[in-house]
């Protein structure tokens, strides 16, 4: 199992992550698709000065380019996506985390069903093809219900992915939203071959992994590895970041 870090589009954290012993970093989505050059290329020097490579990215999509409901402009998807997708590539980017729950949440009045199906249509016809192009995967975010109202359990995201029918759309298993759905490392092993990358976190306060906080961060990993999934974040909240770091890897590697 490789581990890595998300730091968002903070290019000073990279040092610590590095330090710390993580394999990669992870950064958002906007980063490639929104950011001038200038704050590109820091980013990018910062990762070289390391030797670490962005090899994945969370927050696919803003809220306002919506997947269902009535006004979805899939030109304008299409373009944000092959934008960020593309500049993502020059940075070592191998994986998409595709929660973004303002994006594909069912709007009041709208079919559920229909929602769904726009979503399968998405990944499908407007994601696929691009990803197949730059060699990137899609992965697949279960919410929590508190978070969203579509897509919240592993098994649904796994079954969202089977029907895009794509080998660059798959599953991403999430160990603090995962106990919520009723979803545990028994159910991980079920998805061999779905499920492409992992976040983790501590898994009721979603503060970073600490050895001593009763977590059983070892069963939730070997479930991972069991299913084929080889790559696994840490994504949680500290309000001391430089001080939790190197400690977080500590946890996954124990």
């Amino acid at each position: 199992m490789r581990f890595g870090m998300c730091v968002g589009n903070d290019e000073k954290k990279i040092k610590l992550v590095a330090e710390s012993g993580f394999d990669y970093v992870e950064s958002c989505f906007s980063l490639f698709a929104e950011s001038d050059e200038d704050k590109l290329n820091r980013f990018k020097s910062e990762l070289d000065s390391f030797s670490l490579k962005c090899e994945s990215v969370n927050c696919f999509l803003p809220g306002n380019l919506k997947v269902t409901g009535p006004e979805v402009d899939y030109d304008a998807l299409k373009e944000y996506i092959e934008k960020g997708i593309s500049r993502g590539v020059t940075l070592g980017l191998e994986k998409v985390v595709f929660g973004s729950s303002g994006a594909r949440d069912v709007p009041d009045g709208w079919s559920y069903e229909e929602a769904y199906r726009q979503i399968v249509f998405f990944l499908k016809e407007i994601v696929s093809p691009i990803a197949e192009k730059y060699g990137v995967i899609i992965t697949i975010e279960p919410l929590r219900r508190t978070d969203s109202n579509i897509i919240n359990s592993a098994l649904e995201g796994a079954a969202v992915a089977s029907q895009a029918n794509s080998d660059y759309i798959k599953c991403l298993v999430d160990y603090y939203h995962m106990y919520e759905a009723g979803d545990n490392c028994e159910t991980v092993k079920k998805l061999t071959g779905a499920v492409k990358h992992a976040h983790i976190a501590e898994p009721v306060s979603r503060h970073f992994p600490r050895t001593d906080d009763g977590a059983d961060y070892r069963s939730f990993i070997e479930a991972l590895e069991a299913a084929g999934c080889e790559t696994c974040s840490v994504e949680a909240s500290t309000d001391n970041f430089e001080r939790d770091c190197a400690p977080a890897f500590e946890a996954l590697k124990y």
